[in-house]
C-alpha cells in the first residue's frame, strides 16, 4: 500500500469514527423526536413519506432506531420517489407561486428553454426563439400559454410524468389524506410545491433542519418543522446552528449513491410506475457500500437499547458541541475526514458543485469564499497559518448574527403575537380525533 492509499484509508476510518461519535448521536436524537411527533398523528389519516434521496437513509436509520430501541411505530411508512423537479410538475399548469419562485432562483440568468428542457427531461422540444430569453416568471407563465407545437410537446411531456408520479403517490399514501414528508431540509421547497399542486391532500414536512436560506416566501413554514434545527442563520451561541455553516456534510452523509428522481417509466400499461432512481438493486444501495460517515451513524444506532433512550438528549448535546468544534474550528484531521465528493445541483441537471472551489490566480480569498466549507478551504489554502485566521471568519459571522438578531427582535416587536406552534394546528386536530 502506498502513502496515498494509506492516507485515503485513514480518512475513511476517521469518517466512520466521526459518524459514530458525532453524527450518530445527532441523528439518533432526530429519530427520537420523529417518533415523539408520530404520537400526535392519527394513523388512519396520516402516512410518513420518506423523500428520496436523503429521506431514504433517514428511513433506514429511523426504522433501525425503532427496532433497536424497542419502540413501536404509530404510522405507516413509505419511500416516496419525489424531488423538487417532480414536485414542480404537479403545480406546473399554470405554474404556482412556489414553482415560479423556485425556478427563478435555480435558473436565474439562464434561458427559459433550459428550464423547459429540465421540466420535460427532453431536449427535442423545438421551442420558439422567444424561449431563449433569460428566465422571468411573468414571461415564462405567458409563454406557457402559447399554442406553438413545441409548447404543446412541453405540456404533454410534463403531464405524462406528473400523471405517473400521482399514480406512484397513490400507491404509497393510499387513502391517507395527510402526507408528512420526511426529508433532510433546509427550505422545504418540495413540501411547498406539493401543497400547491396536490391540494386534495394536506402536506406537512418534518425535516432535520429548517432554514430560509433562499430568502423566499415561507407560507409552508406553518406546516414544516425542523426537528433538530430551526434557524435562518448561524448563531455562534447555538451549537446546533453550526450545521448551517457546512450543510453539505449532512447531505453527503444522508444521500445514498443513487440518482435524483427525474422521470418515471411505465413499460407495461397498468403496471406501477418506476422512478429512474429505482434501478436494479436500488434498495441495497441505500446502506453504504464502503465505510463512510453513515456507516458510523448506523454503528451508533445498532448499540441502542430501550434503557439507553433516556440518555439520547445528553449524548446529542455533547455531539452538537463536537460538531461545532469540527466545523468551525477544524484541524487537519477533520479537514481530511470531512472531505466530500462533488455535490449535485439537482433539478434535472447533471452539474456538480465541488466542495472546494478551483484555485484562482493570486485570489485565495475568493477561492475560500466560493467553497462549500469555508473553514476547511482556509486550512487547505493556508496549511500553516490557516488555523490562526479561523477567528476572523467567526468574527464576521458573529457580527452578522448579532445584527440579524437585533433586526428580528425589532420586527417581532412590531407584529401581533403569533399563535403557538409546538405542533401545527392540523396535527393537533388529528391527535384529538377532530375532523
Amino acid at each position: 500500500m502506498n502513502a496515498v492509499d494509506a492516507a485515503r484509508g485513514d480518512a475513511r476510518e476517521d469518517a466512520v469514527a466521526f459518524g459514530q461519535r458525532v453524527l450518530g448521536p445527532i441523528l439518533t436524537e432526530f429519530c427520537l423526536r420523529l417518533w415523539l411527533v408520530e404520537r400526535f398523528l392519527a394513523p388512519d389519516k396520516t402516512v410518513l413519506l420518506f423523500c428520496a434521496r436523503g429521506g431514504l437513509r433517514l428511513q433506514l436509520a429511523y426504522e433501525r432506531f425503532l427496532e433497536r430501541a424497542g419502540l413501536p411505530p404509530n404510522l405507516p411508512h413509505a419511500a416516496l420517489m419525489v424531488s423538487r423537479l417532480v414536485a414542480a410538475r404537479t403545480a406546473f399548469d399554470p405554474p404556482s407561486p412556489g414553482v415560479l419562485s423556485e425556478l427563478g432562483r435555480e435558473f436565474s440568468g439562464r434561458a427559459m428553454s433550459e428550464v423547459a428542457a429540465a421540466l420535460a427531461q427532453r431536449d427535442d422540444l423545438a421551442l420558439p426563439a422567444s424561449w431563449d430569453a433569460p428566465f422571468q416568471d411573468s414571461t415564462f407563465a405567458a409563454l406557457l400559454a402559447g399554442n406553438e407545437p413545441g409548447v404543446a410537446r412541453l405540456h404533454a411531456a410534463v403531464a405524462q410524468q406528473d400523471a405517473r408520479f400521482r399514480a406512484h403517490l397513490d400507491a404509497c399514501a393510499g387513502t391517507a389524506r395527510h402526507c408528512v414528508l420526511v426529508d433532510t431540509g433546509l427550505y422545504g421547497s418540495t413540501v411547498r410545491m406539493l401543497q400547491e399542486g396536490l391540494p386534495e391532500r394536506t402536506w406537512s414536512g418534518l425535516q432535520f433542519a429548517r432554514c430560509n436560506y433562499k430568502r423566499l416566501a415561507t407560507p409552508h413554514f406553518r406546516r414544516t418543522l425542523g426537528l433538530s434545527v430551526e434557524s435562518d442563520w448561524y448563531k455562534p451561541w447555538d451549537a446546533r446552528t453550526s450545521v448551517l455553516r457546512f450543510w453539505h456534510l449532512i447531505e453527503a452523509c444522508l444521500e445514498p449513491d443513487l440518482p435524483s428522481v427525474r422521470t418515471f417509466s411505465q413499460p407495461v400499461p397498468g403496471s406501477p410506475p418506476r422512478a429512474n432512481l429505482q434501478e436494479e438493486g436500488w434498495e441495497a444501495r441505500i446502506a453504504p457500500t464502503r465505510p463512510d460517515l453513515f456507516t458510523g451513524v448506523l454503528a451508533h444506532i445498532d448499540r441502542l437499547r430501550l434503557e439507553s433512550v433516556a440518555t439520547i438528549p445528553d449524548e446529542a448535546a455533547r455531539a452538537w458541541t463536537a460538531l461545532k468544534t469540527a466545523v468551525i474550528w477544524p484541524d487537519d484531521r477533520a479537514v481530511s475526514a470531512l472531505s466530500l465528493g462533488g455535490r449535485s445541483r439537482d433539478f434535472g441537471r447533471a452539474e456538480l458543485s465541488a466542495q472546494y472551489a478551483a484555485p484562482r490566480s493570486a485570489r485565495p480569498v475568493q477561492q475560500i469564499r466560493d467553497s462549500l466549507w469555508r473553514e476547511g478551504a482556509l486550512l487547505r489554502c493556508f496549511p500553516r497559518v490557516g488555523r490562526f485566521l479561523l477567528p476572523v471568519i467567526e468574527a464576521v459571522y458573529a457580527g452578522r448574527a448579532l445584527h440579524r438578531e437585533a433586526a428580528s427582535r425589532l420586527r417581532r416587536s412590531r407584529e401581533p403575537a403569533p399563535e403557538a406552534r409546538a405542533v401545527p394546528s392540523q396535527w393537533r386536530r388529528q391527535a384529538s380525533g377532530a375532523n
